[in-house]
């Protein structure tokens, strides 16, 4: 059973963590993988793969909590417009007191 959130893959990524032969001194593991152990709920440890890139030491962005007057007035404009750029959308983040990129 899989550890739950967790995949060999990254999303939308079509490579797969499988041996290398081209890997240095033929470690057998592909160059942008790394394995790790985690435990999981019951005590079982289980092996990963992530990509190497993963950056798991980052701190997550956190999201943004939105007042009920910003969510009506965010959809009343999706549903006239599902994209508002310019103008438009610097002023309704204004209106809003939001950043830009929280009106996307």
């Amino acid at each position: 059973k899989d550890i739950p959130g967790t995949s060999a893959v990254s999303p939308g990524s079509s490579k797969e963590c499988a041996p290398d032969s081209q890997s240095p001194a033929g470690s057998g593991e592909a160059d942008y993988c790394r394995r790790i152990l985690v435990r999981d709920a019951k005590g079982t440890i289980r092996e990963i793969v992530l990509p190497k890139g993963l950056d798991l030491d980052r701190p997550k962005r956190t999201r943004t909590s939105f007042t009920a007057e910003q969510l009506y007035r965010l959809e009343l404009e999706f549903q006239r417009c599902q994209y508002v750029v310019g103008r438009e959308r610097t002023e309704l983040a204004r209106q809003l007191n939001l950043s830009e990129t929280q009106v996307r």
